[in-house]
């Protein structure tokens, strides 16, 4: 999949790597939230001292930032996608992710209402992994 990048993005990925000097993966608005993906181990630097970065860029952009460590491993991705959730663990079946947890409070926020959360959480993995479906079991 083909990703391209509107002039306000552009803006936004130079802000973010100027004021935090990390180097941004992918970045992508949804529903009114910026996802910033970047390399894992540079997760404690983008965010800051009690997430001071983070704080100063949202109140820059006005807008709500989630930043996003990328794994190559989908599993490993999709337990940093659904953080801060408590889940059990995700497993990759042949294209379909099943994400595990024994709350049942937590399998319906991670679902969300009329499926929204799970069907923002597939499309987001879609971006960088060809899985087919998403599920929370």
């Amino acid at each position: 999949m083909k990703i391209v990048y509107d002039e306000q993005l552009m803006k936004y990925i130079a802000l973010v790597e100027n004021l935090t000097k990390v180097n941004v993966k992918d970045m992508f608005l949804k529903n009114n939230m910026l996802y910033c993906v970047i390399d894992k181990e540079n997760l404690r630097k983008i965010i800051g001292p009690n997430g001071s970065k983070i704080k100063r860029i949202e109140n820059l952009i006005k807008k709500k930032v989630k930043i996003l460590g990328y794994s190559s491993n989908v599993n490993e991705f999709v337990k940093d996608l659904v953080y801060p959730f408590k889940i059990d663990k995700v497993e990759d079946t042949e294209g379909v992710v099943n994400i595990y947890c024994k709350d049942t409070k937590t399998k319906g926020l991670l679902i969300g209402r009329e499926r929204r959360n799970l069907l923002n959480f597939k499309e987001i993995t879609k971006r960088y992994f060809p899985i087919q479906d998403l599920k929370v079991i």
